[in-house]
């Protein structure tokens, strides 16, 4: 045995001597043939330990499944939550808008709710004038020496609104006082209901305090919106502010595009500061009517032609009747056309004679065409006196405008005067769509006879030129040269006026 393993040992190392090298590994382990045992053996193992590999993936898939799932079910129930929360806010900021007011601006503050059930509207107004007055000698020795001066025309606060649709109401308080009296007084204050079913599918609307009877386009006109620093000298037969309750309706056509409209009240005569002396005998009710048409309205009212009628009868039951118009200045100090403006004798005034009955009749007529507008008034008063019988006055004016810059005057189809001028382009300096306002020219002649019969109030004639800048809807500046010629039994003369006024409104 010793020898048998000495032989091998010097065998092999003979071999490796001459490059002899034993089997290899893989010779020794040679493949096993073909679909033999050993074969079926070896792709069984392989296919154990695929099926090994695969079933210790899917236990590993398996144990993390729960912790995914779980993080998708509270991702899930956190969106669910932040989904809701956001109908939540919604719900919540829906709510706090039905409740909470809007504030807006148009030409003014308005307060409303988002449903528009209420409505509330603060407003102004205040106009500064700067006068200067020229008298001949004979007019400053019979009437009065006028005095340069300045002073507030109007100094209005206001607000107005309108509940659940169907009634509006206003109130409006004057601080400015009258040529320095400094009395504040009421002006628009009433309650209206709206909208109320007529006859044949119209509605109307019933207004009950303290506002203008329905007389005369000049008068109802509001004063941001009348052509001339004050109204003609025919004013003076216009009723105005009245306690009193009124039905009035617009008719034939769309809302804001009617071609008729209508008003009739009953008054009782009162000052602007309603007070114990509005249950005087003395002051009777008075019946106020005015109708107005369109026969032309084109191009929304740029074109039109305004025809108006209008009717006072009044019941002073023996009131003192005064007529004093204004020389169409407020800073004026005096009463040129009026008796008791100048010291005649008590036979002579128009204030010592009684009236038992006044009936006044007033016709108004207008003409838009674009730029270009005319615009006049006629009135006449009958009165029934105690001192001389059947007693007529009367006056008219007449107007016309031109607006340099294309504008037109604004005319309001509900109640059939004119309104708010809107400038193309509002002033302002170098800014985007601004420019130099709106600009007009009017000119105006007016006429007041006051003589009678044995009551001898005199005439006054007035010719007006003005020049007006509209900065922009609520701001503008007027410019006005008044000629009067007034002639009276005792005296006669003329002067002059040049005024200014600033004004705004909102």
């Amino acid at each position: 045995m010793g020898r048998k393993r000495v032989a091998i040992a010097a065998a092999i190392y003979a071999g490796l001597l001459f490059g002899w090298a034993p089997p290899s590994l893989a010779q020794q382990q040679k493949a096993p043939p073909p679909g033999s045992a050993e074969e079926r053996v070896k792709q069984l193992e392989q296919r154990v330990e695929l099926l090994e590999k695969k079933l210790e993936e899917k236990v590993a898939a398996q144990s993390a499944a729960p912790a995914v799932q779980d993080q998708v079910q509270e991702l899930d129930q956190k969106v669910r939550i932040l989904e809701r929360q956001k109908e939540l806010d919604k719900e919540a900021a829906a709510a706090k808008a039905k409740d909470t007011p809007v504030i807006v601006w148009k030409d003014g503050f308005t307060i409303k709710t988002p449903d528009d059930k209420l409505s509330i509207r603060l407003g102004g107004q205040f106009g500064y004038d700067i006068a200067f007055f020229s008298q001949d000698k004979t007019l400053k020795h019979a009437v009065g020496d006028e005095q340069d001066g300045t002073g507030f025309r109007t100094a209005r606060l206001k607000v107005n609104g309108k509940i659940y649709d169907n009634i509006e109401f206003q109130t409006e308080y004057d601080f400015a006082g009258e040529n320095g009296g400094d009395t504040p007084s009421f002006k628009d204050t009433y309650l209206q209901f709206v909208g109320i079913p007529f006859i044949g599918g119209t509605t109307g609307n019933l207004r009950a305090g303290h506002f203008k009877e329905p007389f005369s386009l000049e008068e109802l006109t509001a004063d941001r919106d009348v052509t001339f620093l004050e109204r003609s000298l025919i004013n003076v037969y216009s009723p105005s502010r009245n306690a009193g309750i009124q039905w009035s309706s617009a008719l034939l056509g769309p809302e804001k595009q009617q071609r008729l409209t209508y008003a009739v009240g009953v008054f009782k005569t009162t000052d602007d500061w309603p007070s114990s002396n509005d249950s005087d005998e003395d002051q009777g009710y008075n019946i106020t009517g005015r109708i107005t048409g369109l026969p032309w309205y084109d191009d929304g009212g740029r074109h039109l032609l305004h025809l108006g009628a209008g009717y006072s009868h009044r019941n002073p039951d023996g009131a003192v009747l005064g007529w004093n118009p204004r020389p169409e200045a407020r800073l004026s100090l005096f009463r040129y056309a009026a008796a008791d403006a100048a010291p005649t004798p008590a036979l002579y005034r128009l204030r010592d004679a009684r009236a038992d009955t006044v009936d006044e009749f007033n016709f108004e007529t207008a003409l838009v065409y674009g730029p270009f507008s005319i615009q006049g008034e006629y009135t006449v008063a009958g009165v029934d006196t105690t001192f001389d019988g059947r007693e007529q006055y009367s006056g008219y004016y007449a107007q016309a405008s031109y607006f340099l810059t294309g504008e037109n005057r604004p005319y309001r189809n509900e109640t059939g005067v004119f309104d708010r001028v809107r400038p193309k382009h509002n002033f302002g300096w170098g800014k985007p769509d601004t420019g130099w306002g709106a600009w007009e020219l009017a000119l105006r002649y007016s006429s007041v006879d006051l003589n009678t019969g044995g009551l001898r109030g005199g005439e006054q004639r007035n010719l007006t030129a003005g020049v007006n800048c509209y900065l922009n809807p609520a701001t503008h500046i007027n410019l006005n040269y008044i000629y009067n010629d007034v002639k009276h039994d005792l005296y006669k003369g003329s002067f002059d006026t040049l005024q200014l006024r600033w004004f705004f409104d909102f």
